[in-house]
């Protein structure tokens, strides 16, 4: 059997070497050995997993779960901030903010969704001039109360920072009933604008939950208890550009998405590259429903969301 005595004088010298940083020739005095035999101790020491050695960093965490989002989703990139609690939102979108800046070129044409989320990365944009740049709505106006997290005075807000121009689409995001849809997305207007949004080179988007109270829900209001009970039916679990989807990030069909003036589901899917961002608990299965839909290209959310996200499934 080894000799307790031995595992202690182990212990000691890996701890005067490596916590007390001690050098060799000192703990030699200190324990009445050799140099030499310090030596021998301390490389017996790691070869037995009595001290061991951990490189780590507050951003490995952090780095760790993009590697798996991207590894997982087949992701084109995903950005997930450090911070939680109360300054989650607010670094989650400043993420987004500089993800989307460093790609924005000449020429670029951006599609707007709406949403508490997109209005802040478009708050967190720092100026800069791309005069030839284009903000384009994506989906319909809400009309909500506050006009701020609405498509179209993002898409100003949008091209004040970037000196550049923008597009908007003449259309509620609802209408009452499918003919009427169908004859304002003849509409020239409507058409061409909505073409723009469906050829963009990025999408910046939120992604909304399904669940009857939620907080940012753009369909307040806009939803009849009848579709409401039907898309819970069919299983909708979140919604992104309007498009309400299922856990496997599939289109549902319903009353509701015929009546809807935004960029068609099955372009979503080819847009270079759609950029969502989302934080929160109830985010976290839409999020994973879109991830799996292949619907999004870049995610951008905060740590604990990212590692619910990757968390089940």
């Amino acid at each position: 059997m080894e000799s307790r005595e031995h595992v202690k004088l182990l212990v000691e010298v890996a701890e005067l070497y490596w916590v007390e940083e001690k050098d060799q020739a000192e703990i030699a005095r200190r324990i009445g050995y050799s140099r030499s035999m310090v030596s021998r101790l301390l490389s017996e020491a790691r070869q037995r997993g009595i001290i061991t050695f951990t490189v780590s960093h507050p951003l490995e965490r952090v780095l760790d779960a993009e590697d798996r989002l991207i590894q997982k989703y087949g992701l084109r990139a995903a950005r997930v901030s450090a911070s939680v609690g109360v300054d989650a939102p607010g670094d989650v979108a400043q993420l987004a903010a500089d993800t989307l800046r460093g790609q924005v070129t000449s020429d670029y044409v951006v599609a707007l969704t709406n949403g508490r989320a997109v209005s802040a990365v478009v708050d967190q944009l720092k100026p800069l001039r791309r005069s030839r740049v284009t903000a384009v709505q994506a989906l319909g106006t809400v009309s909500l109360e506050n006009q701020i997290v609405d498509s179209p005075e993002m898409c100003r807000r949008f091209a004040a920072r970037l000196h550049s121009r923008y597009r908007l689409l003449p259309a509620p995001l609802v209408v009452g009933s499918v003919p009427l849809a169908r004859a304002l997305l003849a509409e020239e207007s409507v058409s061409a604008t909505l073409s723009m949004a469906a050829h963009a080179d990025a999408m910046l988007t939120g992604i909304g939950s399904s669940a009857p109270n939620e907080v940012g829900s753009i369909f307040r209001g806009l939803l009849r208890p009848a579709e409401y009970r039907g898309l819970t039916r069919a299983g909708a679990v979140g919604h992104v550009c309007g498009h309400h989807i299922d856990r496997n990030g599939m289109d549902i069909d319903s009353g509701l998405c015929r009546r809807l003036i935004a960029v068609p589901f099955r372009r979503l899917l080819e847009i270079p590259n759609v950029i969502a961002v989302a934080w929160g608990e109830e985010k976290v299965v839409p999020i994973r429903a879109a991830l799996a839909g292949g619907i999004v290209n870049t995610l951008v959310t905060d740590i604990m969301t990212a590692e619910a996200v990757l968390g089940e499934g």
